[in-house]
Parts: structure tokens; sequence; C-alpha cells
């Protein structure tokens, strides 16, 4: 059995990089991480020479009280921080094409239909497809933390702590898992649907709401967090119901807990430079928790749905 799934998730990743979509993928991932960390240093630098600049017409002017470091207590993994956006918008759109390629090229060739024909397990095949897309974007995951923690390095001239290098670890990991509940469901509506538009559209509609709708929810007491990674805090007064329904919601929105845990790890404030990451982890529990309960039950559904599936009765339409 075991022999069988790996070839299956060989035989994934072989055809997946053999289709110019998923190169696509992987160079725009990399041209993010690129970006990301082009932004972060060209910003950092800019503020640093306006700061240094500041100090010395302080100086010259003859006054006393210097103006405070714009960076103190904020980690030069904020250099990246740019990443937590990619992800949680660009990552994780990409992560649904790959889950939705994975099955549904072989219903539009008809090649299901030979494939279940031959002797071989529904279960072994879905999970084949699992792995192979779990490992490809693994590879996508390593290469881009790779970038970053060269890059981190060349700014700084020296190499990270083995503590800021735990939380790159970890980010990157938190982002893995994010960008694998996508590509699941993504992978789920490839076997479930009965037409391609539907396998794709549903997804991203799934997309939409996670990434937008349920924020703006439990943001809804600060509008900048959104697309900000920061903790700004708002300075709108604050009703009731929206408290009572950011405290009930706020567990439930994967991309929330996703931005607040991955602005924690790169210590994106004083607040995240003081805490552990497993104190992170530990303190965002609750959101954490459902977002592997949100995985597993997709996964779950994928199996299910596979061993469901009759190749002999199945169309999908375009």
């Amino acid at each position: 059995m075991v022999s069988n799934i790996n070839t299956i998730a060989k035989n994934e990743v072989k055809t997946l990089f053999k289709e110019k979509t998923f190169i696509l993928i992987l160079v725009i991932f990399i041209l993010m991480t690129l970006l990301s960390n082009y932004i972060g240093w060209s910003s950092r630098t800019t503020i640093e020479n306006v700061f240094q600049e500041t100090i010395k017409k302080v100086v010259s002017s003859g006054s006393r009280q210097i103006p405070v470091d714009p960076f103190t207590g904020i980690s030069i993994l904020s250099i990246i921080k740019n990443m937590i956006v990619y992800i949680f918008l660009i990552g994780s759109l990409l992560a649904i094409i790959i889950g939705y390629n994975s099955f549904l090229r072989e219903r539009l060739s008809g090649v299901s239909k030979i494939i279940f024909s031959k002797p071989i397990e529904r279960k072994e095949f879905i999970l084949g497809k699992i792995y192979g897309i779990l490992f490809l974007l693994l590879l996508i995951t390593i290469t881009s933390f790779l970038i970053s923690l060269i890059s981190i390095s060349l700014i700084t001239g020296k190499i990270l702590s083995l503590q800021l290098v735990v939380k790159l670890i970890i980010f990157y990991f938190l982002s893995l898992i994010y960008m694998f509940l996508f590509s699941i469901i993504g992978l789920f509506f490839s076997i479930f649907a009965k037409s391609s538009s539907l396998a794709l559209m549903i997804p991203v509609i799934i997309w939409i709401f996670i990434s937008f709708v349920l924020p703006e929810l439990t943001s809804a007491l600060n509008p900048t967090a959104l697309l900000n990674p920061a903790n700004i805090q708002s300075t709108l007064p604050h009703g009731k119901v929206l408290i009572f329904l950011q405290e009930i919601l706020k567990p439930f929105s994967v991309s929330d807990t996703y931005k607040v845990i991955s602005g924690s790890l790169l210590e994106l404030d004083s607040t995240g430079s003081s805490t552990s990451a497993l104190n992170i982890l530990i303190n965002n529990s609750a959101g954490f928790i459902f977002m592997i309960a949100l995985l597993g039950a997709a996964i779950f559904g994928s199996y299910y749905t596979m061993l469901k599936f009759d190749a002999t009765e199945e169309e999908i339409y375009e």
C-alpha cells in the first residue's frame, strides 16, 4: 500500500512539474519572496537614513531631546512582514489552483476511468494525491524560507540567532499549513463538482469568505487589520455588539489566526520580541486548533468523496 501511495505521489509531482501552471506558480512565489525582502530592506533603510539625518540636525541645533530609534524593539525579521500578506492573499489562491488541477486533469481527459479500471484502491490514489500536493507545497515553502534566511543574513551581515531561526521556521510551517488547507479544498471540489467551472469557482468563493468576509466581522474593531499584519489598535469607539461578535467569531477566522500568529512570530512589535514561539502558539491555541481541525475535515472530505467517486458514471462539464 505504501509503495503504491509513494508511486502516485511521485507521479503527481512529475506531472505538475511538466505543467506550465505549476512552474508559473513557483516562479511567482520566488518573486513574491524576493519582492518582500527588497521592500522590507528598502523601507527599513529609508527610515534609518531619515532618522540619522534627524539626529544630525537635532545635535547641530544644540537640543538634548534625542528622538528614539523607530526600530527599537522591532526585530530584523520584520523585514519580511509583507510575506504575511502575500501568503494570506496570493499563496492561498495559488494553492487552490494546485489542488484544483490535481484530479481535474484526470477527469477532463477521461484518464480517471482508465485508472479506476485497474486494481488500484481509491484510498491509495487519494492519499498519493494528497502527499504529492503536500510535497510540492513543502518544496515551495522551503525555497521561500531559504531565500528569506539568506536575504536577512546578507542584510544584517551576520547569522541569525537560533531563536529567530526557529521563529522563521515556525512561520513558514504555519504558512505551509495555511496553503495546504486551501489546496485540499481545491482538491475536494475537483472530485465533488460536476463541472470544471464550479470546481474552481466554489473554492474561490470560500477563499473570499475566509480571507475577506469573516475577517471583516472579526476585525470590525480594527479596520486596518484586514491587510495589515501589525497589531495596530483602532481609536474608534467600540460597541458592545461588535466586541461580542469579535470574541465569538475570532477563533473561527482562519486568516485572522494566521495573520496574528505570523505577526508575532516575525516580531512586528515589542510584544512578539519578548514572547517565545511556543507561547505565541499557546496564546492563539483556539484559532490554531480550529485551523488544524478544518484541514483535517477537508482531508477527510476529499478521502470520503474519492471513495464514493464512480468513474463509470461521472461526467464533468466545462
